[in-house]
């Protein structure tokens, strides 16, 4: 009687094309997520604001172009408006000319003695040159500070 066993060299040819697929998909995933910018102006104010709540100057810095000089912006904004969790968040978007509109961001804070404070705070999209939310090679960014 005669066994048959598989063909190794199929097994191991199997064992590489999935090593590969995944050292693809894994490799996909880094770049998605150190990606600058965004994909819609949209997801800009919406990281933004999270980034204010979490005075987290690196997802802000994430946002805008790696050539960016604006730490002393970036901490300022912080200081004056993060640490709060938003309530009440809206955000109404404006059209005041055909190459720009504005991004008005409103709603409330507890501050830490209790009180409640307004939130108050807006960003310009740019369509032509205006603005502090621009496209760039297809992706959105963000610019504060020194350009």
């Amino acid at each position: 009687m005669q066994i048959v066993t598989p063909h190794k060299f199929s097994d191991w040819r199997s064992l590489k094309l999935i090593g590969l697929i995944a050292i693809v998909f894994s490799l996909q995933s880094c770049e998605a997520q150190h990606k600058r910018g965004a994909a819609t102006p949209e997801r800009i104010v919406e990281q933004y604001l999270l980034a204010l709540e979490e005075r987290n100057e690196i997802l802000i810095l994430q946002l805008m172009p790696e050539e960016s000089l604006a730490d002393k912006e970036i901490k300022a904004k912080i200081d004056k408006l993060g640490g709060h969790k938003i309530q009440d968040r809206q955000i109404n978007y404006t059209k005041p000319t055909p190459t720009l509109w504005n991004a008005k961001m409103g709603g409330f804070y507890i501050d830490p003695t209790g009180v409640r404070k307004k939130f108050d705070d807006s960003i310009a999209v740019e369509y032509q040159n205006k603005g502090q939310v621009k496209l760039y090679r297809g992706r959105w960014y963000l610019l504060l500070g020194s350009r």
